[in-house]
């Protein structure tokens, strides 16, 4: 069995949650569905940051970043 991927869990804006995932600079975004899915997995450790005062706002897409990344 493979080493079960760490993910953080770094912060919530509504109804979605920002997991830091390895290797990527920014979080990915998932809702609690997508959230329980990945805490019931043996591939994968939800840990929860205690300090998501650190959690910039810049991280969540807007969609003005949207329009950025299709461009």
């Amino acid at each position: 069995m493979e080493t079960p991927i760490k993910l953080e869990l770094v912060g919530q804006k509504g109804e979605l949650f920002a997991l830091k995932y390895p290797g990527l600079q920014i979080p990915i975004h998932v809702n609690d569905e997508l959230l329980e899915k990945f805490k019931a997995s043996d591939e994968y450790i939800v840990v929860e940051n205690l300090s998501t005062a650190e959690y910039s706002e810049q991280s969540w897409s807007s969609s003005e970043t949207k329009n950025q990344i299709r461009a």
